[in-house]
This record gives structure tokens, sequence and C-alpha cells, in this order.
């Protein structure tokens, strides 16, 4: 059986997804708690005798996949007690501000409630846990312009990871568009 074959369910809050057997259209919810830590791809037999593939999908939230321009700008990260450096050279306390902020373009290759990932469009200096303010316009029939300030989660070369900061609300076009 190819991958193209393959069905994928998101997996609830409760640990139970809802298979439907490609064969005869059944539905039925599952419970498959048990697959979290070890195997998220099973085979499935359905009451009518078929076997197909399923992909079980833990995450917290359904991720779209995407192709949306868009703009980042990082911040300088926040001023701390470790980040303070006493000289006795010179008469006082400086502070280093690390990594240096900046700007580019990118591209939002898929996208969730909670957070999103992209790829620059050129070098970069984002780092883990730095704060980024990213827009970008979701391909709606609005064209809704969408402005977030996200914490870097992952980087990975040109790949980024970033999560939505939690004080933020979920606009409700952004909803509505990763409504599955």
């Amino acid at each position: 059986m190819t991958a193209r074959n393959t069905q994928r369910t998101f997996v609830k809050t409760d640990d139970t997804a809802i298979i439907k057997c490609p064969e005869c259209h059944l539905a039925k919810t599952i419970a498959v708690g048990k697959f979290r830590s070890d195997r998220h791809s099973i085979t499935v037999r359905c009451t009518c005798g078929h076997a197909f593939p399923v992909d079980l999908d833990f995450r917290r939230s359904y991720r779209k996949k995407t192709s949306l321009a868009g703009e980042y700008e990082t911040r300088a990260m926040g001023t701390n007690q470790e980040n303070r450096k006493k000289t006795t050279r010179l008469a006082g306390v400086y502070t280093i501000q690390h990594p240096a902020s900046g700007d580019g373009h990118m591209q939002v290759t898929n996208l969730s409630t909670g957070g999103l990932q992209f790829v620059t469009s050129s070098d970069h200096a984002i780092e883990v846990g730095q704060q980024v303010l990213v827009s970008f316009t979701l391909d709606d029939r609005k064209q809704t312009e969408i402005t977030k300030n996200v914490t870097i989660q992952s980087v990975n070369g040109s790949v980024i990871g970033c999560q939505f900061r939690e004080n933020e609300p979920l606009e409700q076009a952004l909803g509505f568009y990763l409504f599955p």
C-alpha cells in the first residue's frame, strides 16, 4: 500500500480518533492512547474485512500546510542580570543585548492555532527563545493580514519553528482559516 493511500487522523484530547474505512465508509471512534509513546502509524481492520494504514497525529492542534509570504522582525533579547557585565577598566555597568535585532522575508510553510513554521529567504541570526514579530497575509477571500508576536522554539538552518505568545488572542479570521 502506498503512502498516498494512508489515512491521517488527528487524536482528540481524550486520546480517541475517528477512523473512516475507505472501502465501506463506516466511521468509528477508537481509543488510541496506547500508541502515543511508541507507534503513530497503525493498520486498522474494518468490520467489512478491509485493512488500511492510518497515521495518528497527536499534536495539540491541527497543523495546516501553507505557502504564505510574509516578513519577520527580530528583537534583541530582554536584559536581565545574567546579561549584565561589570568591568574594572570603565566605570559603569554595560548590558550585552544578544542576538542583535533584524528583519527579513519569510515563507510560512505551516500554521496552527498554537504557532507556525517559516522558512527565511536569506541568512539570519534567529535563536531559540528569541521574541519575533511575524506578519503575513492569509490566502483567504479577504486576504486577511495577520501580525503576531511569537517565541522561537526551533531553528534548523533556514527553517524556523515558533509558538504564538500566550497573551496573544487568536484572530477570528485565523481560526476560520485553520478549520479543517
